[in-house]
């Protein structure tokens, strides 16, 4: 995944995950690599998962 594609989907600012980039000593590090090595599908997918999950539970609550 690319950092638009992670600004986009999780609300972080370039400015953030430019410091998560280039500190690989902090944990953060490790999570910059998790999500850039995340294909763009799989997070659009757990999105609509998440959103099927809620809409169902709406659904039953009534």
């Amino acid at each position: 995944m690319i950092k638009k594609e992670m600004i986009d989907y999780f609300g972080i600012d370039r400015k953030t995950l430019n410091n998560w980039e280039n500190n690989k000593e902090k944990k953060r590090y490790l999570l910059y690599k998790t999500l850039e090595a995340l294909p763009s599908e799989y997070v659009e997918n757990i999105k609509k998962q998440i959103k099927e999950r809620e809409e169902n539970n709406k659904k039953l609550n009534m």
